[in-house]
């Protein structure tokens, strides 16, 4: 009998305290009269941790270019409103030097760029125009996300990138 409450109360505990599961589209599904390319469809999710600079641990669900289709398509072509609620993860298989434009897309973004080791390169606001930006030093990880998401959340040049784990996929 005893026995029997304590694997009653041990799997209530499991089920209370689980980690929930990313589902895989959960909040990127288009809704009626918004639109997305197949890239930004074809792009996994993933769970990352930023440790903002106000010292507090974020956990972000991104969608994760890692295929050369997927990184340079982005946010093209994407409604304001799909833009608004979601983060792109943008990795390369190593650090490089590159450069985004803002060609289709159709509201503005703050970009931050990281080292391998999750520290800032630098971070900018990106505005729909013919303009290049990027970042003077080489990076891995670029996080794009809504115009003002950075500030609002305290991601800031002291922050810090963590990734577990991501997808693996063969194009990257």
């Amino acid at each position: 009998m005893l026995a029997g409450v304590i694997i009653g109360v041990l799997m209530i505990s499991v089920y209370l305290f689980r980690k929930p599961s990313v589902s895989e589209n959960e909040g990127f599904i288009p809704g009626e009269n918004e639109y997305v390319t197949p890239e930004f469809e074809k792009m996994h999710v993933a769970n990352i941790h930023l440790l903002n600079d106000w010292g507090e641990m974020l956990e972000l669900k991104v969608k994760v270019a890692d295929e050369p289709d997927e990184r340079a398509a982005g946010f093209q072509y994407i409604s304001k409103s799909v833009i608004e609620r979601s983060l792109i993860l943008f990795v390369f298989p190593q650090e490089t030097h590159a450069l985004f434009h803002m060609r289709n897309v159709e509201a503005s973004l703050d970009i931050a760029f990281f080292r391998a080791d999750g520290t800032v390169v630098d971070i900018l606001r990106m505005e729909p125009d013919n303009r290049l930006y990027g970042p003077a030093e080489a990076f891995k990880y670029a996080l794009e996300a809504r115009a003002g998401f950075f500030g609002e959340k305290g991601i800031g040049r002291n922050s810090r990138l963590f990734i577990e784990s991501l997808p693996v996929t063969a194009g990257s």
